[in-house]
């Protein structure tokens, strides 16, 4: 699969509708963004060949870079960061996510999962990768819980966003919907048997489950 950086793209995007408040609480050099960046790459190399991979395509990089302001999100350790990059025969601004280095040392491009389920609802992640929760994005920076930390299948649409899950210790499966509302992370139905989502599903007309994503 030749892929121009599956990862790095989506922490490149993750965040782009608005750009954190102008008052930063640091500030990433170009220098840093750079290093965060091929280390990226190299990470994702060394994953294809691990796999047997076709290897990625080396995608195209900034030539100049601006120092970015960076704002923390309500995920600790990550962080939103507006930068101002050379690209393309011309200067570009783009919103990018990155995680705090172990031991609080450095920063590195966000690989964890960040995404739209349906309007407002976002599938995230903690810093690692882990963790996987169902959140409503109040603002660029916020994204307040509503289920998790763990999903398994999940699926929306205007009205509702379902979710299933494997509860430990018994690995029992667990069926949720949540009604949606536009102001805030509105109403979890559950934890529900098959039979009671079944019934429910059929009543209300709840979407499928369109997404699968193990979380442990």
């Amino acid at each position: 699969m030749r892929a121009a950086f599956f990862v790095l793209a989506a922490s490149l995007l993750a965040g782009c509708a608005t750009a954190p408040s102008p008052q930063a609480d640091f500030v990433i050099s170009p220098a840093e963004q750079s290093q965060a960046e091929m280390a990226e790459i190299r990470r994702e190399f060394a994953l294809s060949e691990s796999r047997g991979l076709t290897e990625p395509i080396m995608p195209h990089l900034p030539t100049k870079r601006r120092p970015a302001p960076c704002r923390m999100t309500s995920t600790p350790d990550v962080a939103l960061c507006h930068e101002r990059v050379f690209l393309g025969r011309r200067w570009q601004e783009r919103d990018v996510r990155y995680g705090r280095g172990q031991g609080g040392q450095g920063w590195f491009l966000f690989n964890g999962t960040y995404e739209t389920v349906a309007g407002r609802y976002r599938l995230a992640s903690d810093a690692k990768g882990e963790h996987l929760s169902l959140c409503w994005e109040r603002d660029a920076l916020t994204c307040e819980t509503v289920l998790g930390p763990r999903i398994d299948q999940y699926g929306g649409n205007d009205r509702y966003v379902v979710i299933a899950r494997r509860d430990l210790p018994d690995e029992t499966p667990r069926f949720y919907y949540v009604e949606a509302t536009k102001d805030g992370p509105g109403t979890v139905h559950g934890p529900l048997t098959a039979s009671a989502f079944t019934r429910e599903k059929l009543t209300l007309a709840l979407p499928e489950f369109d997404g699968i994503i193990v979380s442990r």
